[in-house]
């Protein structure tokens, strides 16, 4: 520890470059093993070091300690102490430093800054405090919307991949979920056309998981299904595949999912397929979004999409998910018997039966 402390003096903005540079190359060898990132987390000096280095003039500097706090924030117990350290280096804001990096066109490390929130995002109890550094430009989100949705947007190369699941990180908060469906910054109609976005599972599975999120969250069901129609079926594309309906079945479909062409593809992550039908599946919680997704034919997409998981796909956490959809869109609502699942509070055990249930039938599928 004495050792790593001495390295603290080298590490100054107004330090000599060669010194400057070994010693934070040094550092960023000690972020790549566990036992080197738990000395550092000990060391506040050290990371207030690398938070300032991060701004230094010199690039590969600057890289090297970009790439030091990623290793860092890593881990649940580096990325709490980054943040924590961050709040005490007044001159050098790193969320705000990290969000200029990301929305300049013209920068190196967007990339490497997109990955340092999306580390520390992770960790939901401290969502709300990154929010609140955020929040301090007013233009940040419109910055953070315009630079994912519009592609090749960094001229350096950086793809900006990570602000998929940095989005998604930030909804797991009822602030968060706010931030994306108000319309101030139409934050959620930029990101969603990259749900099906076949570059990057990154990207992709970023705004499924931010689409996940707002539907388990009944407050913005009647944005979902009625104000924004184009979420439905943004759910529902990637779950589709080139099977033809019948002239009546086609009728009930959402325009845009009728007639695909032949060669339209599933998405291939079973993960993101399961992370859709359960979206559908909070959709179905209350019986007036029950009867729309049923006379938008959904019945009718996750029968060919059954099918195809039984035969093709063959996962069995996917087929249960679809099973747990098409069982409650059968039904009759005077079988239902009841307007809202969330209402309803499930005994513990009856719960554990449920989990043991589930645990048993999957052993017993493909």
């Amino acid at each position: 520890m004495d050792n790593l402390r001495e390295l603290v003096q080298f590490m100054q903005p107004n330090q000599r470059l060669d010194l400057k540079s070994v010693a934070t190359a040094n550092v960023l060898c000690l972020t790549g093993s566990d036992e080197g990132k738990a000395a550092i987390v000990e060391c506040e000096d050290i990371i207030a070091a690398l938070i300032r280095l991060t701004c230094d003039e010199n690039l590969s500097v600057a890289k090297d300690a970009v790439l030091s706090l990623i290793n860092l924030t890593a881990e649940e117990f580096g990325a709490v102490k980054v943040l924590e350290t961050s709040k005490n280096v007044q001159d050098r804001p790193l969320i705000q430093i990290a969000v200029k990096h990301i929305t300049d066109e013209n920068s190196e490390f967007a990339d490497a800054w997109a990955m340092v929130l999306c580390n520390m995002s992770r960790i939901e109890r401290l969502v709300n405090d990154m929010l609140d550094e955020m929040e301090k430009d007013e233009n940040i989100f419109f910055k953070l919307g315009k630079s994912f949705s519009k592609l090749n947007y960094n001229k350096k190369n950086s793809k900006l991949h990570y602000l998929g699941p940095l989005f998604c990180n930030l909804t797991q908060s009822s602030r968060g979920r706010e931030l994306f469906c108000n319309s101030r910054y139409d934050l959620f109609d930029k990101v969603l056309p990259f749900i099906c976005y076949p570059e990057s599972v990154v990207r992709r599975g970023g705004i499924i998981g931010v689409v996940k999120n707002i539907c388990f969250d009944p407050v913005y069901h009647t944005l979902i299904l009625t104000d924004k129609e184009d979420v439905l079926h943004s759910i529902l594309n990637p779950l589709c595949g080139p099977e033809e309906f019948t002239e009546e079945e086609n009728e009930q479909l959402p325009i845009e999912l009728q007639y695909l062409p032949e060669d339209k593809t599933r998405e291939v992550d079973p993960d993101l397929r399961k992370m859709l039908l359960e979206s559908l599946l909070q959709l179905c919680a209350t019986k007036r979004y029950r009867e729309l997704l049923r006379s938008k034919g959904v019945y009718y997409i996750l029968r060919e999409y059954h099918k195809w998981e039984a035969k093709v796909g063959k996962d069995n956490e996917c087929l249960l998910a679809c099973e747990n959809v098409v069982d409650i869109l059968i039904k009759k609502e005077e079988e239902i018997g009841l307007d809202n699942y969330k209402e309803v509070a499930v005994p513990n055990d009856v719960a554990e039966k449920f989990v043991k249930d589930d645990s048993e039938y999957l052993k017993n599928l493909i």
